[in-house]
């Protein structure tokens, strides 16, 4: 674990497109900024944690309630020629 010390205003660089800036200290809160393009997240901590369980618990989908799922909404697999799956396609119901 790299530690720095830093002051207000001074940034902390992550490569070439992430920066870091410290903000503010207020009664032992640090406030950062962080500057980063879209395609990086950023989350603190605990979300990260909720986003990756919640990632687990969708990977424990048991199959056959998958393809019930599928089966209702009338997602269906083409193959082609070479016998590789092609993206799905849904058939909606016509509300009329």
């Amino acid at each position: 674990m790299l530690v720095l010390s830093r002051k207000i205003g001074e940034v902390i660089t992550i490569g070439t497109s992430v920066k870091i800036t410290v903000l503010s200290f207020d009664r032992g809160i640090v406030r950062l900024g962080i500057e980063a393009p879209r395609s990086i997240p950023v989350h603190r901590k605990e979300v990260h944690d909720k986003i990756v369980e919640m990632n687990r618990q969708a990977a424990k989908t048991e199959l056959a309630a998958l393809k019930m799922a599928m089966d209702k909404n009338k997602v269906k697999f083409r193959e082609n020629e070479n016998k590789s799956v092609q993206p799905p396609t849904v058939q909606y119901k016509s509300t009329k």
